[in-house]
């Protein structure tokens, strides 16, 4: 039981076929899934369109080095990720399928890197099977269609991973140099992180029996050179141009922040990554435990399993302890689960037993029936409340899921694991179809700021007056209407607009109208009312454009309040306003204190 299982049909040109048709067929499922509906659905608040209008902002300046959202400085990550996009821009234009064409194809390598990872480690089958789940698991999948890091920075560490067990089989300089490059990649890609995420998972493996000679074959001399010289120019550049502000920011606010306290109302309970995964990671999640189970105890037999476990636990204990908690930080470690899955699939039907019968067998046919038949009645309930074009993409998910799960159970009762695993992999590839190519379309009437943002920038054009944003200033807002728009914190900074523009047009709520209503000095003219569910707040909101031009001039001594606060996610900057001396007894905005009219308090991913 400590070779791999060997495939009946491994002969040379059976041998040769596979290794020539396996990555195809694997790279055209997942392109077809991660590719699904991407030009049909708008960018997602709220990382989606800062990240692609970053690139906006940086193609019209012709800036390759200073990432700018709003036309103020965005430190949040580094710069490659907005490098990656203009190719993507170049390849599939400026638009929600050209800014998430590079998440797409990341994801597609990386179910080929995890492929070809585990035909090396376990054996042709295990690595076909895991890059299967690995490509119909949802979390990959989803973040594979999102214009953020994620896909690509999972695609660096598990490039990275390949390297070190190269390494461990034999001394390469190629294999070597190929590591610190995709460090140097993934520290460009999001900062110190996926550094992090490896060191874990190599101190863990060491620990469990995992291969150490991969460590000492690096390349010390040479290699973190290697590292430097390709990541100290932008850093150095980015530093020069923002005086400092870069790092101040990106060590103070996103690293040292982010694990001491939970940003941006993101931190969550202990086992928050072992909770999520059963649904983000459905239905392979199922096996996950049996499969670590069954690892450890053989971890002194093969490397490979101290290997495996030391990069799917070893992340786990290091996101556990940052404050800051999303689901998405634990994507570079699905890859591992996906192949230890696949390699307790294909020991169980090697020993001839039921999955029932093997050590948490049961605990794994609980879960794929518990999460995929509950996952199934819970569509349905909401398929019960939602509009008809959303209501049936909605049952017919439902009835996929439901289906396949009890399909499969029906097969793993009978002792067919591997048929019923195959099963689940189809079904699933149509569940993910059926969301991108429909469901997630579906929801765009519900898609209230972007909605807003294209009214506004046709408002704008139509009555020559400047866009300004009050208190409704989600990002997609600003990406629908294709330029940097004006954000109000305080009223000084309306009547600059009013100055400079002699009108400003802005989507007000209710309360927000009834302040300009309040100030005769103002001319505030509703020309269009928008009522809808906002999918982004989870309720029912109006919006009023309204034109707004100043009747008088009247100054006053002293500054004026604050109005409330804009969304965290915007980076550290000095506002856009004017700063004179006009002031009034409120902001355009309700007061800070006020909750139901502050702009979002964050919900961002990083």
């Amino acid at each position: 039981m400590t070779s791999p299982s060997p495939d009946v049909t491994d002969g040379p040109v059976a041998s040769r076929r596979g290794r020539r048709l396996e990555p195809a067929l694997i790279a055209l499922l997942a392109l077809t899934l991660n590719l699904a509906g991407n030009g049909r659905v708008s960018l997602w608040d709220r990382d989606e369109p800062r990240y692609t209008q970053c690139v906006r902002e940086m193609r019209a300046r012709g800036d390759w080095i200073n990432p700018s959202f709003n036309a103020e400085p965005r430190y949040h990550k580094p710069i490659l990720i907005y490098w990656l996009m203009r190719a993507g821009f170049a390849l599939g234009g400026d638009n929600p399928f050209g800014a998430r064409l590079v998440s797409a194809l990341a994801g597609v390598a990386t179910c080929l890197v995890t492929w070809e990872l585990g035909r090396r480690m376990l054996g042709p089958r295990a690595g076909r099977l895991g890059a299967l789940m690995l490509a119909t698991a949802p979390i990959m999948v989803i973040e594979s269609k999102l214009a953020t890091t994620d896909a690509t920075l999972t695609l660096w560490l598990v490039g990275s991973q390949f390297c070190l067990w190269e390494l461990a089989r034999r001394p390469s300089a190629g294999f070597a140099a190929g590591f610190w490059g995709l460090m140097a990649l993934a520290f460009l890609t999001k900062g110190p992180v996926g550094p992090a995420l490896i060191a874990v998972a190599g101190l863990v493996s060491w620990w469990w029996g995992g291969p150490t000679a991969c460590w000492r074959r690096l390349r010390w001399r040479w290699g973190p050179l290697l590292f430097l010289l390709l990541t100290a120019p932008w850093f150095v550049a980015v530093g020069l141009i923002s005086h400092g502000e870069f790092f101040r920011f990106a060590l103070g606010n996103q690293v040292i922040n982010r694990v001491a306290i939970g940003m941006e109302e993101h931190g969550a309970f202990p086992g928050y990554y072992l909770l999520t995964s059963l649904g983000i990671f459905h239905p392979w999640s199922a096996f996950v435990p049996a499969a670590l189970l069954a690892a450890w105890t053989r971890r002194g037999t093969r490397p490979a399993f101290g290997f495996l476990l030391g990069w799917v636990v070893g992340p786990l204990i290091l996101l556990e302890c940052v404050r800051t908690k999303l689901v998405h930080y634990y994507l570079p470690a699905y890859p591992a689960c996906a192949l230890l899955a696949a390699w307790l699939v294909l020991e169980v039907v090697k020993d001839e037993v039921n999955l029932r019968r093997y050590p948490l067998g049961r605990l794994a046919f609980g879960l794929l029936g518990g999460v995929g038949i509950g996952a199934s009645v819970a569509l349905i309930a909401l398929a019960m409340v939602v509009p008809a074009h959303v209501r049936w993409p909605s049952l017919v998910l439902a009835v996929l899921m439901g289906a396949g799960t009890i399909v499969a159970m029906g097969r793993i009762y009978r002792g067919a694991t591997e048929r019923a695993v195959t099963g689940l992999a189809a079904s699933w590839a149509v569940v993910l179809l059926v969301m991108g190519a429909w469901l997630l379309p579906s929801l765009e009437p519900y898609r209230t700021p972007r909605i807003v943002g294209e009214r506004l920038a046709v408002l704008s054009r139509t009555l020559r007056a400047q866009p300004v944003l009050l208190t409704f200033q989600e990002p997609s807002v600003i990406y629908a209407v294709g330029h940097p728009v004006p954000t109000i914190k305080v009223w000084e900074q309306l009547y600059e607009q009013l100055r400079l523009h002699g009108a400003v047009i802005t989507p007000l709520l209710p309360h927000e109208l009834a302040e300009f209503h309040r100030r005769p000095w103002l001319e505030a003219e509703v020309k269009e009312t928008l009522t809808g569910f906002n999918l982004n707040k989870g309720q029912t909101q109006t919006l009023r454009f309204t034109l707004v031009r100043e009747r008088e001039r009247r100054s006053t001594p002293s500054a004026p309040p604050a109005i409330a606060h804009r969304a965290s996610g915007a980076a550290p900057s000095s506002s856009r306003g004017g700063t004179g001396a006009r002031t009034d007894a409120g902001p355009p905005g309700p007061s800070p204190g006020a909750a139901p009219g502050r702009p979002p308090a964050g919900g961002s991913r990083r």
